[in-house]
């Protein structure tokens, strides 16, 4: 399968803890210990991967992302650092204050302001809006790429890469891409 020209990393933040601190609210809730050892075990499996070398189902020729949009909750902020720091150290990253509580919709307007310098970006959010829209922007001829989301669902810290038949970002919208693999912890040994 040749990539397509645009590459959608869609990542759901790592485990949190169940409160937060005190006095704070939702928006300040941090990653609990296996949200970081989830988080770092992701960045590794993604670092690791050599240059012109496949990740699981993810064809050689996909960039690391180059802009990562994250929402500036806690939680989020904290995975982002985490894997990134090892998956794609040089990421440009984004914290667009409407990404914490955005739904689908929302997150598409915004990956449809990148630049056509870029080829492969990654949002980092929350569910239920991550795992609607890691279904919703598939294609209904990838049959087998919903059926894995349906299977698996969209916990935290998963990861699905998804390859847009698009040839630039404006034109993002439901139903244009194919699923090339879902990451789900644990990581080690995959």
């Amino acid at each position: 399968m040749t990539a397509p020209p645009l590459t959608l990393w869609l990542l759901r933040h790592a485990k949190a803890v169940a409160d937060p601190p005190a006095g704070g609210e939702d928006f300040d809730r941090v990653l609990a210990p296996r949200g970081r050892r989830d988080g770092a075990g992701l960045g590794q499996l993604i670092g690791a991967r050599a240059p012109g070398h496949k990740l699981g189902k993810v064809p050689a020729k996909v960039h690391v992302p180059e802009v990562a949009l994250i929402s500036p909750a806690a939680r989020t902020t904290a995975t982002a650092e985490i894997v990134l720091d090892k998956a794609a150290p040089g990421a440009r990253l984004e914290f667009p204050p409407d990404l914490y509580g955005a739904d689908p919709d929302d997150v598409l307007a915004h990956l449809g302001e990148l630049g056509d310098d870029v080829s492969s970006a990654m949002v980092v959010g929350h569910n239920p809006t991550m795992g609607a829209l890691a279904v919703g922007v598939l294609s209904p001829d990838d049959k087998n790429g919903r059926d894995l989301l349906a299977r698996r669902g969209f916990p935290t810290c998963a990861l699905a890469v998804i390859g847009l038949d698009i040839a630039r970002w404006g034109d993002i919208g439901a139903q244009c891409g194919v699923l090339y693999d879902l990451f789900t912890p644990p990581f080690d040994g995959r």
